[in-house]
């Protein structure tokens, strides 16, 4: 269909800027001429004026989910076809064209799963607060379900995917925490077109073990976060902001993570 397409990348705080910086030189490589809609509170340094768009958004939450899920609304409106990538992935091939290629076979949102070893687990009571995991329940009948990653996926502009990404905003506000169990509130909500891939195509290294090859790129969680274990209440208080500052406080120089490369991937993996 010849859609026009792009990437939606954000990225707040230094280690993610760190890894934006890494991912778009990985897109530059196996993506030539694919433009990049980077949101941020100031520009990456080698964004393409050319090709690239670059947005500005407040610092509002520490995880960068009320930008992430501003994708809709704030990539330019004749990218019929979109792909958002969390800032701590790295395309390894060309290959990642084909979530553009399911929305233009008709597809209108295209995910994959959780990296779990089961495809269908109970939603981990320690990451949501007691009244989210009830409205949970009460919304889909069950916290037993197909456990869905938010941090790659494609959409498509249609109506049905404008609402959704509406609702998902809007489940996501009442709580302020992990976005996953709002992405499940505004799909029941939202019923749409829906394409859900395996693990191979948002391969983590450290949770994978049962896949043998990356189809075209990696995730390495934690790499771009700006404060260490669990972050109590919402991420936009003013806890999750103390955590932050403390954090950076104990560190007067950033260490790398095992996997931020790929080859530091194979390593951990035992290819090297």
């Amino acid at each position: 269909m010849d859609m026009t397409r792009g990437i939606y990348v954000t990225a707040f705080g230094k280690p993610a800027r760190d890894c934006a910086d890494r991912l778009l030189t990985s897109i530059r490589k196996f993506l030539p001429g694919m433009p990049v809609c980077f949101c941020g509170s100031e520009p990456l340094a080698d964004l393409d004026p050319h090709l690239d768009v670059f947005v500005v958004q407040p610092d509002s939450d520490i995880g960068a989910r009320g930008a992430k899920l501003l994708a809709y609304e704030l990539t330019p409106p004749e990218w019929e076809a979109v792909l958002y990538l969390d800032a701590d992935t790295e395309v390894i091939s060309s290959d990642l064209v084909f979530y553009f290629e399911l929305i233009e076979d008709g597809w209108e949102f295209v995910i994959c799963k959780d990296p779990m070893r089961e495809d269908v687990a109970q939603l981990p009571r320690q990451k949501y607060d007691a009244a989210e995991l009830v409205e949970l329940e009460n919304s889909l009948g069950t916290l037993h379900m197909l456990m869905l990653n938010g941090g790659v996926w494609a959409f498509a502009r249609t109506d049905a995917v404008r609402q959704f990404f509406v609702d998902w905003q809007l489940e996501w506000e009442k709580f302020g925490r992990r976005d996953q169990g709002a992405l499940l509130r505004a799909l029941v909500k939202n019923p749409m077109r829906m394409y859900v891939l395996g693990n191979e195509w948002n391969y983590f290294p450290a949770y994978s073990s049962r896949i043998t090859q990356a189809a075209a790129l990696m995730h390495y969680p934690g790499a771009a976060r700006r404060w260490g274990g669990q972050v109590p209440g919402r991420l936009d208080g003013e806890m999750a902001w103390e955590a932050v500052k403390k954090h950076e406080a104990t560190l007067t120089q950033r260490r790398p993570k095992d996997g931020l490369t790929r080859e530091g991937a194979k390593t951990r993996r035992g290819e090297a």
